[in-house]
Parts: structure tokens; sequence; C-alpha cells
């Protein structure tokens, strides 16, 4: 009996006593339950991270999609709508429209000055001028008209609450009073030269591109006659923007095919009624018209900027042919006229220079002839900066059309200039009356005392002919001395002039008698 109980005492085991446990098996059990602690945490961190993550990155995409919406909608320079924003808020508008047959117009704004800004002085301050502009239209309009940025140089304002549609007028009138207040930029006065177009709905168009495309052809009218401060779209004005666009898709394809030539004017030393060379005139071989003079065309290519790469292939051509010129061994000049684009293009310098070394042409001999109109501008030292690197090649630079701008004296003073070529109205009207006479008079004075060359252009009569002469004219052409001949038929009257024969037989040969 004590042998059993003894038994069952020696294999009965009671629960250990914590105050009896071994202190190692203490520290291994708090170590385990600091670690699942730390895990538990470690865990809570993560996910909280986790979770902050992505909290942050559907902010972040919110924001990346409000931007790019922003962006596509909105010009970044100006913050204006841009041409869909426009287009979509338009559709919008005039679809609320039709069912109250309320008036709404479209004023579209173009400034002529701002792609030049950027060119000559650089993309921060043309962005610079683009947000002033983007301020004055703001100022001008009221708070519920859409304003926005449709092009680099080109505004568009929807005018949706209008009592009448004559309101657009007083509008448009705002507009261009407050954008042709000059800026200061870089310490250049610049004048915007703006030009307003504007398409009256419904009776100019029911759909927003119809608006905007009439707004902006009346906008282009504007600027080309100088209308006066706005230009409503009428009938004619749709057929004229159909006229540009044959003819700046024929123009397109004949710079492809080469259909520009030249013909050159024979010019005229008065005094000694020598030829002493020409002046280059583009022409379009079209191959249905047949023979287009420039000013069918011209105005078309300057607008669309083809009047570069046209400009470029008249300037090789003339100093191609020049090159083979001369009369009894003496090398005769060319004069070649530059647009306002060609003459404002950063490449304008290096065309002359080409043309020059691909032709072999002294530049001693060549005359860049520019239309004073085009350098009346406030960015006076760009022109001169232009016409000083002309004068580092040793090319000539003449003044055309002189007289007829509004500063010409002013050029003359502060431009690097060789000659002047008065303007053929004075010229034509000058024998039979006397303020023109005066006024060819005073220009031969001061071009003597400035001692500037002095070239009469578009002599037609005898009469023309003997009044130049007098007033002192150093150089002269026009149809009574030549009318403009191909290269091949002026090269023959030069041949003829350098044969030994007096410039009055050679005219005799060649279109009419040189007068005494």
């Amino acid at each position: 009996m004590h042998t059993a109980m003894n038994r069952n005492r020696t294999h009965h085991h009671p629960a250990a006593d914590p105050s009896q446990l071994d202190q190692s098996e203490i520290a291994q059990r708090l170590r385990r339950l600091i670690d699942v602690e730390r895990l538990v945490q470690e865990q809570r961190e993560e996910l909280a991270w986790t979770n902050e993550r992505l909290v942050t990155e559907l902010y972040d995409r919110n924001a990346m999609e409000a931007t790019a919406t922003q962006q596509a909608r909105h010009d970044p320079v100006t913050g204006l709508a841009n041409r869909l924003s426009l287009e979509e808020r338009m559709a919008n508008a005039l679809n609320a429209h039709r069912a109250s047959s309320e008036p709404a117009a479209v004023v579209f704004v173009g400034l002529e000055r701002l792609a030049e800004v950027r060119d000559t002085l650089g993309y921060q301050a043309g962005d610079y001028v683009a947000r002033q502009i983007a301020e004055r239209l703001r100022n001008a309009v009221r708070g519920s008209d859409l304003i926005a940025r449709i092009g680099d140089d080109e505004f568009a304002v929807l005018l949706m609450a209008l009592r009448r549609a004559e309101d657009a007028a007083i509008v448009a009138r705002k507009l261009y009073s407050a954008l042709d207040v000059p800026l200061v930029v870089g310490g250049h006065q610049i004048r915007l030269e703006p030009a307003v177009g504007v398409s009256v709905y419904p009776q100019d168009g029911e759909t927003s591109d119809l608006l905007l495309a009439r707004a902006d052809g009346a906008m282009r009218f504007a600027r080309e006659h100088r209308t006066g401060l706005t230009q409503f779209f009428r009938p004619e004005i749709a057929q004229r923007s159909a006229r540009r666009l044959s003819i700046e898709a024929d123009l397109r394809a004949a710079l492809e095919r080469g259909q520009f030539s030249v013909h050159y004017q024979p010019r005229y030393e008065m005094k000694s009624r020598k030829l002493i060379g020409a002046e280059a005139l583009v022409r379009w071989q079209h191959p249905e018209r047949g023979l287009i003079a420039p000013g069918e065309f011209l105005d078309v290519a300057e607008d669309t900027g083809l009047i570069v790469p046209i400009g470029e292939a008249v300037l090789a051509q003339a100093c191609a042919a020049a090159a083979q010129w001369s009369t009894a061994g003496k090398p005769m000049s060319v004069a070649v006229n530059l647009s306002p684009r060609e003459f404002r293009g950063k490449s304008m310098l290096d065309q002359v220079e080409q043309a020059l070394h691909a032709s072999g042409l002294a530049p001693q001999r060549l005359q860049i002839e520019l239309n004073e109109t085009a350098l009346v501008r406030p960015l006076d030292e760009v022109d001169a900066a232009a016409l000083q690197g002309l004068h580092k090649l040793g090319v000539r630079v003449t003044l055309d059309c002189f007289g007829a701008g509004a500063a010409s004296l002013a050029l003359l003073r502060k431009l690097p200039v060789d000659a002047v070529k008065i303007d053929g109205q004075f010229v034509r009207h000058a024998p039979e009356d006397a303020r023109d006479a005066a006024i060819v008079e005073v220009i031969a004075l001061l071009a003597r005392k400035l001692r500037l060359t002095m070239v009469a252009g578009g002599v037609e009569s005898e009469a023309q002919w003997d009044l130049m002469k007098k007033l002192g004219c150093d150089e002269v052409q026009g149809f009574l001395l030549g009318r403009p001949m191909p290269a091949n038929e002026f090269e023959a009257l030069c041949s003829r002039a350098g044969a030994g024969t007096t410039a009055r037989r050679s005219r005799k040969r060649a279109v009419a008698k040189l007068p005494t």
C-alpha cells in the first residue's frame, strides 16, 4: 500500500510555479513576446505606409489628370482657353442660342508683331508679350466672354450675351484700342499692330468652325487692306479667301516644279546714258494661265511665308545671271527686292552670302532693295544690325519706294543705306504736278547732301525723263527705257551695249530710243 502510494506520488507533476522558473526561461519568453509585438508594430506601420502611398498616388493621379485636362484645353503661356476649348464652348453655347435667337459674335485678333518679337528678342520676350496681351484682353471684355489663344499670334473672343449684333462692333473697337498701345520689352518699345475681324451669328454662320473661319478671313482682309479698326465679314471676303487658298496651293506646286523665273528691267546711268545693270523681278510661269506678274501672287506668298523660298530662288538666279553680265568688260550690278518677311528672317544674311558664293558674283555688284515701309518699325536697331551685316558682306542697300512711308528721314538718319529709289507715284505725276516735282527735287537734294545715289523708277515718258535729269537723278529705269525681259534677252542687250555701240543705238535695237 505504501509502495503504491509512493508510485503515484512519484508520477504526479503539478503546474510549475512562476516564482520557481529559471531566470533564463523567463528572459527567453520575454524576448519572444517582444519579437511578436515588434512584428505586429512593423506590420501596422507597413500597412499605414501602404495606405498613405495609395492615398498620395490617388491624389497625384487626380492632379495629373487635372493638369492634363488643363493643358489640353488651355494655352500654357497665357492660361487662356485654346482652340479646342473654344470650339467646345462655342458648340455648346450656339446650341443654346438657337432656341433664344439671340445674336452672338466671334472677334478674331491677329497681332503682326508677336512672332517678330519672339524671333528677334527670344522666346521669353515673346511669352511675356503674349501674357500682356492676354491681360489686356481680359480687362477689355466682360467676365461672361470667353477669350482664347488659338495660334502663336492669334486670339479670339466669343461674345454671347449681346443685346444686338451691332454691339459686337463696340467690343471689337475696344479690343483694338487696348492692343494698339505700345509695350516696352527689354528697353524696346513695341507696337503690336493688331488687326481685328468679326463674324456674327447666325447670319455669317451657324457653326463654331464656320464663324471662326469667317472672322479669321475678315481679320486677314483688315490686315492686308488696312481697313481701319475692325473688319466685319462680307461675302466677297469668302470669295477672296477661296482665291487665296487656290493661289497658295498653286504656289506650293510651282515651287516644287520650278515654275518661277526672273525677268530683268534695264537700269541706266542718267549722266552717261550707259547701261549699268538691272532690277530682278520674279515671274510665275503658270501651266494654265501663262506668265503671271508678281502683283497677282506676292501678297499670298508674303502672308503664307512662301515668299521666303521664292525669294531665295530669285536671289540665286539673279546672282548667277549677273555674274555673266558685262559691257565692254565693265561688270554690271543686279538689284534684288527683299520683302519684310525675308529681310527679318534669321537666315537672310546666310542666304545672301550663299548666293554670292555659289554664283561667284562680287558682293559690290549686288544691290538689295528694301521697301521703306518694311523698315518703319520700333525695332529699328534690329534693322540696323541686319543692314550692317549686308554692308560687311560688301552688298549695297537701296531704300525702295522712298517718300511713300511715314518715317523716311528718320530712316536715313538711323540706318546705313547707299541709295534711295524715289517712289513711282511722284515720278509719274511730277511733270504735271508742281507738288510732286517739288518732292522729287527735295529728295534729290537730300540724297546729294547725304552722298546717296538717287534712282528714279517708273519712268515712262520723255517728260518724266527730262525732269528726272534736270532734278539730278543718278540712275533711271522704266518702261520708256526697257520693260522687264527674260535673262537671254537682257544678255543680248548687254552684248550690244558692250560691242562699241552707244547707249542710244543700243536702245533703238532693244525697246525704245533712249532720251538725250
